[in-house]
């Protein structure tokens, strides 16, 4: 049992929940048993799981006593996020996730999440891309990092799920347009209304920032067209959530494949 709130450990797993020193690390935290299961899943190599909980989950009782560690309810409120414990802290090693490992079927559907601020509007999208089957997810210029501790549990694990990739615009752009998608921008200033669009085949849906949108560098240019798409709005208010959005976005392009077969 680790109860010494000096343990080296503990001071290594409280340093990582500063962004900059995790990533150089190279460390990913997990917090609660289904968030930790779903990065366990996804094949993210563990390097420890700190537990005041005596029950674990079947899929972690043949672990060793070097990589389960069972510690005392004070060093859970030191090593766990916000301000409840949820049972179990896990720390993983990022995994090398970027496009050279993104594979996508001819008619896949891809959210572009371009320059995203909110750790939780990110974990967000992730789970609704999960739900609605996207197959990738590309953050672009993202100020907010997708294993962020709010980004993993507003997705509830889904951000170990679904396939991703951090890029620039340009990235995008050209990964994109190798793979021959169609590239929607949602934009509550288009003439063209989600409902009468063609979302079949190969499309990607580009939602921007949560405080300013999209900027102008997602306009159709010579290196690759973009089609402004607009969510019907009938209310004051003239813009939705950014989850919500690449919800509607994502869900109608399935209604369509489906309503095809």
């Amino acid at each position: 049992m680790l109860t010494s709130l000096n343990n080296p450990n503990v001071k290594r797993l409280v340093r990582y929940r500063d962004n900059r020193t995790r990533r150089k690390a190279k460390r990913v935290i997990v917090d609660g048993w289904r968030e930790t299961t779903q990065a366990f899943d996804a094949g993210l190599k563990l390097h420890g799981i700190y537990t005041n909980d005596n029950q674990l989950p079947e899929c972690f009782r043949n672990l060793g006593r070097e990589q389960v560690i069972m510690v005392n309810d004070a060093v859970m409120e030191k090593i766990a996020y916000g301000q409840s414990a949820r049972g179990v802290v896990a720390e993983f090693e990022s995994p090398k996730w970027g496009l050279e490992q993104l594979t996508l079927p001819d008619d896949g559907i891809v959210l572009v999440l371009d320059q995203f601020e909110k750790p939780g509007n990110v974990g967000a999208a992730f789970r609704c891309a999960d739900a609605a089957g996207v197959d990738a997810v590309l953050l672009c210029d993202s100020l907010a990092d997708r294993f962020n501790p709010n980004a993993i549990r507003s997705s509830l694990g889904a951000v170990f799920q679904v396939p991703s990739a951090t890029v620039s615009e340009i990235e995008a752009r050209e990964f994109l347009k190798r793979q021959n998608f169609k590239l929607f921008a949602a934009r509550v200033e288009s003439s063209c209304e989600l409902w009468s669009s063609n979302l079949r085949g190969p499309v990607a849906f580009i939602i921007g920032n949560e405080a300013k949108g999209l900027d102008a560098r997602w306009r159709s240019s010579g290196r690759s067209p973009v089609n402004g798409i607009r969510i019907p709005m009938h209310g004051a208010i003239d813009s939705l959530n950014a989850s919500v959005s690449a919800s509607l976005l994502i869900y109608e392009a399935r209604r369509q494949r489906a309503s095809v077969s």
